[in-house]
């Protein structure tokens, strides 16, 4: 059965002065869907989140969340949890008191068990009586993520959830997020710079650059249209060798080798060619959703 689409973007503008920080966007999320948008920095990712939970008007186009424009329509936004770049939540109360507080602002009917199961969903147990400020980085971007999930929206959209954390944090954040999408159920839009981030976790993928949708659609749809495979290697330099002198256009890099292949159909091709190369040179890993991200932001797929 065709899922419900929760969230449409039409042809999003967005001018300050006469210079276009969006250009024409368009995509929509379904419901239960994790989407990702992927662009560099200054692509216009935040922009386009602001206008999509009612922050900001856009200068054309149209926004529709579950049918109403967030913008003009404030009620439409009672079903969307938002967790922004870099939050910042009070600290004059403890995060289960503020939590407490935010479901009473939203009418919950009981906003004492909302608080504590939101706490429990964002991984929060044992930290409750502390205030923002007392949190670490991780644990301020779980106590975002637990405010935006105190009411019990149907779609979370977070900015950059992942920014300024370590690797390890990292990785638990994008856990919880795959989480509430897969065993909870929820709509997710999250955006990130990241691009081995958005294409491990998304069903489908945005990609911006300077404002404008450069790509929509699978992350195997986008390995399919890419000729850039990397393969990582604590060895780069004979690596590169070796597929130079089995006629491979190559690029060496600090730990990887990037192939440029003269077609999809010579992938199979390399992927026996380096398994023989294995046993001389050590290979870790062989990617191209990855590779295929850069080559796209880089101008280099059609």
């Amino acid at each position: 059965m065709p899922r419900t689409t929760v969230l449409s973007v039409e042809n999003i503008w967005k001018y300050y002065g006469r210079t276009p920080a969006l250009r024409g966007v368009s995509f929509s999320v379904r419901e239960g869907e994790l989407v990702g948008l992927v662009g560099p920095n200054g692509s216009g990712k935040t922009t386009l989140i602001r206008i999509i939970v009612g922050i900001l008007r856009a200068s054309r186009g149209r926004v529709s969340l579950r049918g109403s424009d967030p913008f003009r329509e404030p009620r439409s936004r009672e079903g969307l949890g938002y967790i922004p770049e870099r939050p910042v939540l009070p600290s004059s109360m403890s995060i289960r008191e503020l939590l407490r507080t935010a479901a009473m602002i939203y009418s919950h009917p009981r906003p004492s068990d909302a608080a504590e199961e939101a706490l429990a969903i964002a991984g929060l147990e044992g930290h409750g009586d502390k205030s923002f400020d007392e949190l670490s980085a991780g644990l301020k971007q779980r106590a975002a993520i637990a405010h935006a999930l105190v009411h019990e929206p149907e779609i979370i959209v977070a900015d950059e959830p992942t920014s300024n954390l370590d690797p390890v944090e990292r990785l638990k954040i994008l856990e919880l997020l795959a989480d509430l999408n897969t065993r909870r159920g929820l709509t997710l839009l999250f955006t990130s710079h990241v691009l081995a981030e958005v294409s491990r976790l998304s069903e489908r993928i945005v990609v911006l650059l300077r404002g404008e949708r450069v790509f929509y659609g699978s992350p195997r749809s986008l390995v399919e249209r890419s000729r850039l495979v990397r393969v990582r290697t604590s060895e780069p330099r004979r690596l590169a060798y070796a597929l130079s002198k089995l006629g491979y256009s190559v690029g060496e890099e600090a730990f990887s080798v990037l192939i440029r292949l003269g077609s999809r159909s010579e992938l199979g091709k390399l992927l026996r060619d380096l398994s023989e190369i294995a046993g001389e040179v050590p290979i870790f890993s062989i990617d191209t959703v990855e590779a295929a991200l850069e080559e796209l932001l880089r101008g280099g797929a059609g």
